[in-house]
């Protein structure tokens, strides 16, 4: 027969052995539910992507694609609301359509993509100082194209320690490869950011104004900056865990 003291070791032991058993089920359950809610929001934040653009280009091609200041707000547009926001969530685990695709074929896409979008906005706003000077107004004196133009010179900067992180593997013994690939991640990240809060500026202008409704402006406004946010969310989480590595 068993003591009192051997009884309750059994029964604890039992008892361990279920909480276990629960915690094991509950994680699959709270995987499951993350990962829905990742797919939603991901699908959100492509949509808002598209709608703004494809309402964007409708304005655009109303304002005439004859005048370079159509171009200016067309191209930066695609450059950064689209193919930047794009190439950076692509990357993320939860997003959609490149969830299947290895790691290699992830970084490829990424730097065609974004390749792209910086060209778009560096023309772009080349288009927008050649039709200031060919006009004499004056360059960079609104909030609008102040942010801009420090947007651009962090493009420059992300192109530089971009190629760093790419060859990361060949640079390692003269740069720990977590030093450049997080120099790319930040910079990219005040480059992106600073693009779309010039972009939400942009939506004061006249060709918005006068091409489009209030509430049109509005709806633009809130996608534009929760497409940011959402775009963010895999940056920050690679960030972080680098952060903690190299804390270590």
């Amino acid at each position: 027969m068993f003591n009192d003291k051997t009884s309750k070791q059994v029964l604890d032991m039992f008892t361990a052995s279920d909480k276990e058993l629960v915690a094991d089920k509950k994680k699959p359950a709270e995987n499951e539910w993350i990962c829905m809610m990742e797919g939603i929001f991901n699908t959100l934040n492509h949509t808002m992507i598209g709608v703004v653009c494809i309402y964007t280009s409708w304005l655009c091609w109303i304002n005439g694609f004859e005048k370079l200041y159509t171009w200016h707000v067309f191209l930066t547009l695609i450059g950064y609301h689209l193919l930047m926001a794009e190439g950076i969530v692509l990357l993320y685990s939860g997003n959609g359509w490149t969830q299947k695709l290895t790691h290699s074929h992830k970084r490829t896409i990424h730097w065609l993509v974004e390749a792209v979008g910086c060209s778009c906005c560096v023309v772009g706003i080349a288009l927008e100082i050649y039709f200031r000077e060919s006009t004499n107004r004056r360059h960079f004196s609104s909030t609008h194209s102040i942010v801009g133009l420090i947007s651009l010179a962090f493009l420059a900067l992300t192109l530089v320690n971009g190629l760093m992180a790419l060859f990361a593997p060949e640079l390692r013994r003269r740069i720990r490869p977590i030093y450049s690939k997080l120099g790319h991640y930040l910079t990219g990240t005040v480059c992106y950011v600073l693009g779309m809060v010039a972009i939400v500026l942009a939506y004061e202008k006249k060709i918005y104004r006068q091409n489009t409704i209030t509430e049109g402006i509005t709806m633009m406004t809130v996608f534009t900056i929760a497409v940011t946010v959402l775009s963010m969310v895999g940056v920050v989480k690679t960030v972080y865990n680098q952060v903690k590595t190299l804390a270590k």
